[in-house]
């Protein structure tokens, strides 16, 4: 809870062009105890951040949702500028945001592109690197694969299995070796003959 003083001060540094507001960090996953510490962290990590002041905050216990939990952080927070502002928001992407102070903002012209120029900016780096993250897991998964039908080989150079030996020593389950196999025999790399699988002749 904000005391009397407290909201004095803020409205002084209101007064001298800080941006107060009301924001909800919020944090979906499992288990429990990862995403509430997790919450905690970022907080932390706020705090640490310059032009940045935590008024108030409030932390909520994680509840379930479905198969996963969910918890927040409730801070008032005073920014130095819009810029420090909106920096905040794609650092941190807050669930929702409200300025509660002043009411109206003002800026002139050049710093108002500015601001467009730092959001496309940033807007270009996610973009490239969402771009990079499909490439690096498309990759993986062509390797992965790649490693799996050569593990499938070398345990079918030993002897001829059926799918749920090749699942138990491949460590991979079933429902998901079974597709695989039926594309290496479609490639004619492997045979599979009264449910048991070996290697092509």
């Amino acid at each position: 809870m904000v005391s009397e003083e407290e909201k004095k001060e803020i409205k002084e540094k209101v007064a001298e062009g800080r941006i107060l507001t009301r924001i909800i960090i919020e944090i979906v996953g499992k288990p429990k105890e990862h995403i509430e510490k997790a919450l905690r962290i970022v907080v932390e990590k706020i705090k640490e951040q310059r032009d940045i002041k935590i008024v108030e905050e409030q932390l909520f216990n994680a509840e379930k949702q479905n198969e996963m939990f969910s918890t927040f952080a409730e801070l008032g927070i005073l920014f130095k500028d819009i810029q420090t502002l909106m920096g905040f928001c794609f650092d941190f992407m807050p669930s929702s945001i409200e300025i509660l102070d002043p009411k109206k903002l003002g800026f002139d012209s050049n710093n108002f592109a500015g601001l467009i120029n730092d959001l496309l900016a940033r807007l270009h780096q996610i973009n490239l690197k969402v771009v990079q993250n499909n490439a690096e897991k498309k990759a993986l998964k062509k390797n992965m694969l790649n490693m799996l039908k050569n593990t499938v080989m070398i345990l079918l150079s030993i002897k001829t299995m059926q799918l749920e030996q090749l699942s138990k020593s491949s460590g991979v389950n079933e429902n998901d070796l079974k597709p695989l196999l039926d594309s290496m025999v479609k490639e004619k790399t492997i045979d599979f003959k009264e449910g048991v699988y070996s290697l092509k002749k």
